[in-house]
């Protein structure tokens, strides 16, 4: 070979090393460009190519990782078995992977998977095996978050006392948790309005629900009847509506609740409470019925009132000159004394009327004086020396003013009767009211008679128990009840003396508004 050909040789081999250079530069790029971690291996897998993330991810050096192979930054516990993979994978001469953590150079370990396959030569040989590491922690972390949320969801369905629904745009429901308490209630293809009972008799509840639906509202709280042959049960249904990426209306997903056993609970309690006032009243005309003397003399006084200053305006009036100016005071006096035969005859037809509980800010100590005016004479014809000591300043009540009367009443002549068989010493009656420590406001009614004895003393309170041979045995009872209703307690505390004490006690005012 002369010169000139040995040049154009040198020359050609010069460009297909330069060549080689881009393509491996090329290459390098690639794999630099590339998030995953690379490596090459030779047949028999020893490391003979890393690339840079590899080294920065890790923080070692190129020369103990050529010499040492990926292992020495693998987890210990992982490092057995990543390895035990790698030459598995080697022997079966495919493509394979095995996930393992690696440590970062900070110390954190994260989880990757391993993959390999093997590169070949024209004839099918081995020559080296290309592997790539992809970081599996965030994708890991959002699987194991996305399995949290799906238990959770899991749990709130399996726990809750109502069950999950999915309807379709047609408003038929197309999906139901499989933890539905009454499967046969919602089936598939059913809408809401094909099994309820109300449609016809409720006409504008279901006009408004079907107007929200079909302007793809929410809804919360919507509650019907089912028909008779689902067991008419009440259904609270709350719901809303759902969408597909570009917006387009799916349907409607939410829950259900039978509420039925509240329903008619508040049913029951409202018959009862109607019962309770039907009582109440009986047990106030029978109280009036006993109080006849005493009423009798109360409107007697203002009547005969009325009687002798007529007579004296008369007088009066026939005098020459007639005195124009005793008149006039004289009929004033009739005027009031009219007022206030009024005003008990106004008491006693609200205690005797059978009305509805009006709420109403109340002066309890007013109260107790409206009381006083209708049991008056009941006092005096017991021989009962009356005793008030009533705070000059009380916070207002919430009540209604007949129940609380008709309780006052109820403990007045409890402890008149108390002591009706008491002989030798003075029968004194002692109404006192205040505030106690949780500024609350009490009314105590204090006797000197019997008393209660210890047996007796949780009973007093139940219904149909009489310590008296013709009690009804429901004075102290309906008496709790209504306190209680008020918001208060009604209470026996012991005395320190003879005689018994019964102790009302209410919030005031401004707590039960608050």
């Amino acid at each position: 070979m002369d010169i000139r050909e040995q040049g154009v040789a040198s020359e050609r081999l010069q460009k297909a090393l330069d060549q080689i250079k881009t393509s491996e530069d090329r290459l390098r790029h690639v794999v630099d460009t590339i998030p995953d971690l690379v490596w090459l291996n030779q047949p028999d897998g020893t490391t003979e190519f890393i690339d840079q993330k590899y080294l920065d991810y890790t923080g070692l050096p190129m020369e103990r990782v050529l010499q040492s192979g990926l292992a020495d930054a693998v987890h210990p516990d992982d490092a057995v078995g990543l390895s035990a993979a790698f030459r598995m994978i080697w022997a079966s001469g495919i493509a394979g992977e095995a996930e393992a953590r690696l440590r970062r150079f900070d110390g954190e370990y994260r989880r990757f998977v391993f993959r390999t396959r093997p590169m070949r030569d024209q004839s099918g040989k081995i020559v080296e095996w290309c592997g790539v590491a992809t970081d599996l922690e965030n994708r890991k972390r959002t699987e194991a978050a996305l399995r949290q949320s799906e238990q959770r969801f899991r749990d709130y369905a399996e726990t809750a006392s109502g069950w999950l629904w999915e309807t379709g745009p047609d408003h038929r429901f197309v999906d139901l948790s499989s933890e539905t308490k009454s499967p046969r209630l919602l089936a598939s293809g059913l809408r809401r309005w094909d099994i309820a009972s109300d449609v016809d008799s409720e006409p504008e509840k279901w006009l408004q629900h079907r107007a929200a639906l079909d302007a793809h509202l929410p809804f919360r709280d919507f509650v019907y009847r089912t028909i008779p042959r689902l067991g008419s049960l009440y259904i609270r249904t709350t719901g809303k509506p759902f969408y597909d990426a570009s917006g387009r209306f799916l349907g409607y997903r939410g829950i259900s609740t039978d509420i039925t056993a509240t329903i008619r609970a508040a049913e029951a309690e409202q018959a009862l409470r109607k019962a309770q006032i039907e009582l109440a009243h009986v047990s106030r005309v029978t109280t009036l019925g006993e109080l006849t003397a005493s009423i009798s003399h109360e409107i007697n006084q203002p009547l005969a009132a009325v009687m002798a200053n007529a007579g004296a305006c008369l007088g009066w009036l026939a005098c020459t000159p007639p005195d124009l100016e005793a008149a006039r005071r004289s009929l004033e006096w009739i005027m009031e004394d009219s007022n206030r035969a009024t005003e008990v005859i106004l008491r006693i037809r609200a205690l005797a009327k059978k009305a509805e509980i009006v709420m109403m800010p109340l002066d309890l100590n007013e109260v107790v004086s409206e009381v006083m005016a209708i049991v008056g004479q009941e006092l005096v014809s017991h021989e009962v020396s009356l005793q008030m000591e009533l705070a000059p300043t009380l916070p207002r009540i919430l009540g209604d003013r007949v129940q609380l009367q008709q309780v006052i009443i109820n403990l007045v002549t409890n402890g008149i009767e108390a002591m009706s068989a008491l002989t030798g010493r003075q029968r004194q009656l002692m109404i006192r009211s205040g505030e106690d420590e949780k500024n609350r406001v009490f009314l105590a009614v204090t006797d000197c008679g019997v008393g209660i004895s210890a047996e007796n003393a949780d009973l007093i309170f139940n219904p149909f128990f009489s310590t008296k041979s013709s009690g009804m045995g429901m004075g102290l009872s309906i008496c709790r009840s209504i306190v209680e209703a008020h918001g208060g307690q009604l209470s026996a505390p012991r005395n320190n003396g003879l005689g018994a004490t019964f102790k009302l006690v209410m919030p005031p005012y401004h707590a039960q508004a608050a």
